[in-house]
């Protein structure tokens, strides 16, 4: 199979980057890239140091994650773009700078933004398929309000959407969070955290399942 040329912008990478613009709230940017073999070469020396997995295509996924983040900084006008990975797999933004990394087998995904713009977000990427079902009792909760999604694809929705969640939380409140801890209302695009933090959470299901989570 022949790899795009480097600056290439592929259908999907571009319907991702649409469809997450499309929900963001204003002053965040995205980006979205395939992930490669031999990504991890764009892990900076910072970054190589901080991820201690050796898995290949795990490194692969983080340099391709933050091969986008990279970007992304510098059209912020950061001097350092390096995002350290923290001891609980958070990634560690420069100073003045929130946002958050994602991938699934294929893309990897990252939205930034100055501090001033949103307090947190968080973003996570899923495939468009079925969650399978022995996870499925486990992300939903009563206290979860799925609205009108369709039934093959809205647990995958609900997973995404606790993932985004959590990931935006975590810098505001340092807490770990299972799945039961946190209440998403697609009716109202609200979401709860077990301590009372409120975010808005948005998703799409198409060309992915894209799931941004934010709080201003």
């Amino acid at each position: 199979m022949n790899t795009p040329p480097e600056g290439a912008r592929p259908g999907i990478e571009r319907a991702v980057e649409r469809a997450l613009t499309g929900f963001m709230p204003p002053g965040l940017i995205t980006g979205c890239r395939p992930i490669r073999t031999g990504d991890e070469q764009y892990l900076l020396p910072a970054e190589n140091a901080s991820i201690a997995t050796r898995d290949p295509r795990a490194r692969a996924a983080s340099g391709a994650g933050r091969r986008v983040a990279h970007e992304l900084l510098r059209r912020l006008g950061c001097a350092d773009p390096a995002v350290l990975r923290g001891q609980l797999g958070n990634p560690v933004w420069p100073a003045g700078i929130i946002g958050s990394i994602a991938h699934d087998d294929d893309l990897a995904v990252a939205v930034v933004a100055r501090s001033g713009a949103v307090k947190s977000v968080g973003v996570d990427i899923e495939p468009a398929l079925p969650l399978p079902r022995e996870l499925e009792a486990i992300v939903a909760t009563p206290q979860d309000r799925q609205g009108d999604l369709e039934p093959a694809t809205g647990s995958r929705v609900m997973f995404a959407a606790k993932e985004a969640v959590y990931k935006a939380s975590f810098p505001l409140d340092g807490r770990v969070l299972g799945f039961e801890d946190i209440a998403v209302d697609f009716v109202s695009g609200e979401a709860v955290t077990s301590s009372g933090r409120r975010l808005t959470v948005r998703f799409t299901i198409s060309p992915r399942i894209l799931a941004l989570a934010y709080t201003v």
